[in-house]
């Protein structure tokens, strides 16, 4: 593990060419830390590696001047920690801030006194915002630093570089330390690179207030929603008649401004974690006596790989949203950072936004609505009754939703089409599937009916005829090609629709020839190998052995069957 941790603060350096190495101690620094200790407050913190990007990552410009690293989960040594001040001292002093574990306390407290013995001008202050360790459990130990530590350094490191004293940014992280409450949750303990052992939390099993270093939580509850999870920590987190918990001081007579951090643990995918931000904020909209002035988002201090993350919520006062908002070099700080906090999210379409209509009315009329009309509802039923075989065969060698996709792109159809128009009914049913299912399918439909939309209008006479038919799908299926390498012989549902199209645009042939083409292409796809598709990653054997065929070119084949039966 020391070998891990050696390489990843190189690599993190690599990364980053503001920072350097003390190779002996594993102390990174501020590259200009010379510099900044001449103008200002020096910032120095660290504690045990795992916790990445903390606190490495919090070292530049408007952050600490200096971080040191132990062995995962286990403090540095004074030793380690003394390098790091010496490198980083200011004549105007130095703040070392860490998170109240007794390892750190201990191990930086004996530096910090060696440094003082040396005639260094240095303090220390230790980040406890953890509510899960309540008044009564905490005792003497006092609450565990969590991630309001990102937020104390942000705040001490903007502040020292504005020029204030030693005094002055050790109140601010005081300050923060008072006004800041984090809850954290987990769906299993993380792991540690070497150990021999891995516990584990049951499948159906979370926990509430696991600490960063796999101690225990608060309780251990079912499985159950991030809505009623994330509610269950705000609840805690807010809650002034919980006298053990009531860390943060929320008077419900006036509105309290408050920054939200959500913090991931290590595990949590973007996805998930943008989903328990989305629930974190309604519920604190739903608290009348809270204002929210900053939503920050990200892995500010992990544990490894562990599947959570925290709450924390810092109630905030004067020109601290100033001072958060200030530009950092800190690589761990989002470069692009929430200035502001808007519950108004959802923007409203404007005329200048929606696709103008430009099709003429008298332009592509069909001699019969009720011909198109009867057209329409033949392919409709003969996709619904296939449906069935359609999931089958894409069960067998694909992801099985194609009958599904185009089941309900059929029972979708014909709302509110314009069937006196050709084209206005074309581009209609182009609009039903893009609106009612996805994927790959939806997509060829799409770019298929709208290519066939734009042919109609370009070959109307101006009304359209059969011709006129024949020659917009063979416009339709070039265009459709530009966007697809598939080709006949690639098994998909370009085996049913080119042969189709090709022979409908045969001299002499008929709607009966094109159909049977379609079908029969459909029917050769049994014995092909997959060239494009998901079908395409298996093995030309498994393909070949299961003699069914591909089931956008069976479900097209029927399509085009039922809507011939009708024309």
């Amino acid at each position: 593990m020391a070998c891990l941790v050696s390489e990843s603060i190189q690599g993190l350096c690599y990364a980053n060419p503001s920072l350097r190495i003390l190779e002996k101690d594993k102390v990174i620094y501020y590259a200009q830390v010379k510099e900044m200790a001449s103008n200002q407050v020096t910032l120095v913190s660290g504690g045990g590696s795992g916790h990445e990007p903390g606190f490495a990552s919090y070292v530049g410009e408007g952050g600490l001047a200096a971080s040191v690293c132990g062995h995962v989960f286990a403090s540095p040594s004074s030793s380690q920690i003394l390098s790091a001040i010496k490198k980083a001292q200011s004549p105007h002093g130095t703040l070392v801030i860490i998170m109240n574990y007794t390892g750190d306390c201990l191990n930086f407290g004996l530096a910090v006194e060696r440094a003082k013995a040396c005639g260094i001008k240095v303090d220390l202050i230790a980040v406890s915002d953890d509510i899960a360790v309540g008044r009564s459990k905490g005792g003497k130990v006092g609450r565990r630093g969590l991630a309001a530590t990102a937020l104390a350094i942000k705040l001490a490191g903007a502040l020292a570089s504005n020029g204030a004293s030693l005094d002055q940014v050790k109140k601010m992280v005081q300050y923060t330390i008072d006004h800041a409450a984090t809850l954290g949750a987990a769906l299993d303990h993380c792991h540690v690179p070497g150990s021999s052992s891995f516990a584990s939390l049951d499948a159906n099993e979370l926990e509430l207030g696991m600490g960063i270093h796999n101690e225990t939580g608060c309780s251990k509850l079912q499985m159950m929603s991030a809505k009623d999870l994330v509610s269950k920590m705000i609840r805690m987190l807010v809650d002034q008649d919980d006298k053990d918990r009531a860390f943060l001081s929320l008077p419900a007579n006036t509105r309290t401004p408050l920054v939200v951090l959500v913090n991931n643990l290590g595990g949590i995918a973007q996805i998930e974690l943008s989903a328990v931000v989305k629930e974190v904020v309604d519920r604190l909209l739903e608290l009348p006596h809270v204002q929210i002035e900053r939503v920050l988002v990200g892995s500010f201090l992990t544990s490894l790989n562990m599947p959570g993350f925290s709450i924390s919520l810092l109630a905030v006062n004067g020109d601290m949203l100033g001072l958060l908002d200030q530009k950092s070099g800190m690589p761990v700080w989002p470069s692009t950072p929430a200035f502001s906090f808007s519950a108004d999210v959802y923007g409203k379409e404007t005329a200048d936004d929606k696709l103008v209509d430009t099709v003429d009315d008298n332009v592509g009329q069909v001699a019969s609505s009720k011909v198109l009309e009867d057209a329409i509802r033949g392919a409709v039923k003969a996709v619904i009754e296939a449906e069935p075989y359609i999931t089958s065969y894409d069960t067998i060698l694909g992801d099985g939703d194609c009958g599904q996709t185009l089941k309900t792109a059929a029972l979708d159809a014909i709302p509110s089409y314009q069937l006196s128009s050709g084209p206005k009914t074309v581009l209609g049913i182009a609009d039903t599937i893009e609106h009612s299912v996805g994927g790959t399918s939806s997509a060829i439909y799409c770019i298929f009916f709208n290519a066939l939309g734009s042919g109609l209008l370009k070959y109307a006479k101006p009304a359209v005829d059969a011709s006129v038919w024949v020659a917009a799908a063979r416009h339709a299926l070039d265009t459709l090609m530009t966007y697809t390498k598939a080709r006949v012989g690639d098994r998909t549902l370009m085996d049913t629709l080119c042969p189709f199209i090709n022979t409908l645009n045969d001299e002499g042939s008929n709607l009966s020839e094109a159909v049977e083409a379609a079908r029969s292409g459909s029917q050769s796809t049994n014995n092909l190998s997959a060239k494009l598709g998901r079908t395409s990653y298996l093995s030309n054997e498994k393909v070949l052995e299961s003699n069914v065929p591909d089931a956008g070119a069976y479900g097209l084949a029927e399509l085009l069957t039922g809507m011939a039966q009708h024309l």
